[in-house]
C-alpha cells in the first residue's frame, strides 16, 4: 500500500508545480465563493501540512512510542505563513521541497517502521503507515480544491 502511495506523491511532486504555474497571479490569489482561501492559501496550507508531518514522519523513527500526535491551528499557521500574499512561485517552490523531502523519508522506511504507533488525542492510536496515507488524502482532497477543472489524480 505504501509503494502506491509513493508512486502518486512522486507523479503529484512533476504535475502540480507545472499545473499551479499556469494560473496568472490574480487567478491564484482570489478567494475562493464564500470568502474561502484562495488556490494560493491552499497551496500554502499543504506546505503548512507538509512542515508538521514531515516532522511526525521523523520522530515517530526515535521517540518513545506511542508518540502523541500534537495537532496544528491550521488558521494559525497561515496568518503566521502569511502565504495569501507570498509570491505564487515561492509557495509552490516550497511545497515541491517539502514533498520531497517526504518522498526522501517514506521511501526508506522499513516495514516495521511503517507500523510504528501514533496516540491520536481521542485516545486511539494509528501506524505511520496510516498517517502517511491520509497526509496523502489530505493532500489529495484540497488539489482537488486548487484544479477543480484539471484531474491529476
Amino acid at each position: 500500500m505504501i509503494q502506491n502511495t509513493i508512486i502518486v506523491l512522486q507523479s503529484l511532486l512533476k504535475e502540480v508545480p507545472a499545473a499551479f504555474s499556469s494560473y496568472s497571479p490574480e487567478e491564484a490569489t482570489a478567494l475562493r465563493p464564500g470568502g474561502k482561501w484562495s488556490k494560493l492559501q491552499l497551496l500554502g496550507h499543504l506546505c503548512d501540512s507538509a512542515t508538521n508531518n514531515l516532522a511526525r514522519f521523523i520522530k515517530i523513527q526515535y521517540e518513545p512510542q506511542p508518540l502523541r500526535l500534537a495537532l496544528y491551528d491550521q488558521d494559525e499557521w497561515m496568518s503566521a505563513q502569511q502565504h495569501g500574499s507570498s509570491a505564487p512561485g515561492e509557495v509552490s517552490a516550497l511545497w515541491t521541497s517539502l514533498n520531497q523531502a517526504i518522498l526522501r523519508v517514506i521511501t526508506r522506511l522499513t516495514p516495521d517502521q511503517l507500523q510504528l504507533v501514533f496516540l491520536m488525542e481521542n485516545g486511539e492510536t494509528v501506524t505511520l503507515q496510516w498517517l502517511i496515507e491520509d497526509y496523502l488524502d489530505h493532500m489529495k482532497h484540497h488539489l482537488e480544491q486548487i484544479f477543480p477543472d484539471q484531474h491529476l489524480l
